[in-house]
């Protein structure tokens, strides 16, 4: 059942890419995907050196707002008045476009990595707090006083309540973060870099160059599905009772 799925979304793909090929549309508005391929071969190491860029910026600030995010949320279950405090400027902040943010952060660390870096974890952040909160917040209360009334210490509590019922939800905002933080990178590097996907996409449009753009696109997108694959895949080696308990195979 599971590999004739997979060969029909393969099927899938196929037929798309091929109608794109031949649907006759000027190259121009829409590039074939041969061509796209040929672009991306021919500039593989420009295109290479500008990935790595975004990649590490997009990673870095994943990283980081993984870190504030597990610990904010934590400090949120700990501390009902800092949660009532925070929740709603967390919630604020959303709510301006990222489009706003960058050049704001541009602003306050220049035009360096740290912009850049702080642009994807503040986008990161939203999913992982808010998802981990929520874990922390929906513990069974029936199995901790359960717990409570066994004498278990707060280290028993956290093993064996709080983590398993938390790490599904914390992953699930990871898996919603991974998806913003190389898009975000990019409009991070819109606002000004010497490299990067973001460099590479305004130099190819100052040029009408959109088989460039349509390569960049691509890029982006193929390791954004890379790093959310890897993260489901490290998801079942590491937590398969979070999986299970997400509803997954």
């Amino acid at each position: 059942m599971k590999r004739s799925k997979s060969i029909v979304e393969i099927l899938s793909v196929v037929i798309i890419v091929l109608l794109w090929q031949l649907v006759p549309v000027p190259t121009y508005l829409l590039p074939k995907p041969s061509q796209i391929l040929s672009e991306l071969i021919r500039g593989k190491d420009i295109i290479l050196r500008h990935t790595f860029v975004t990649l590490y910026e997009a990673l870095l600030g994943y990283v980081l707002a993984l870190i504030l995010g597990v610990a904010i949320a934590s400090v949120m279950f700990l501390l009902r008045s800092v949660a009532r405090a925070l929740l709603p400027i967390i919630v604020f902040t959303q709510t301006i476009p990222i489009t706003v943010v960058a050049p704001i952060v541009a602003i306050w660390f220049g035009f360096g990595v740290a912009t850049k870096v702080g642009t994807v974890a503040f986008l990161c952040f939203f999913p992982i707090v808010v998802n981990t909160y929520e874990g922390f917040r929906t513990v069974d209360r029936e199995k901790l006083e359960f717990l409570k009334a066994h004498g278990a210490k707060w280290y028993h509590k956290l093993r064996y309540l709080y983590l398993p019922h938390t790490v599904p939800y914390t992953l699930a905002g990871m898996k919603v973060a991974i998806t913003y933080s190389l898009t975000a990178a990019v409009i991070a590097e819109w606002m000004g870099a010497q490299a990067g996907l973001g460099i590479y996409i305004i130099r190819a449009l100052n040029s009408f160059r959109v088989d460039r753009v349509f390569t960049a696109v691509f890029i982006i997108i193929v390791f954004t599905l890379a790093l959310f694959y890897t993260l489901q895949f490290l998801q079942r080696k590491l937590f398969p009772w979070a999986v299970k308990l997400e509803g997954g195979g």
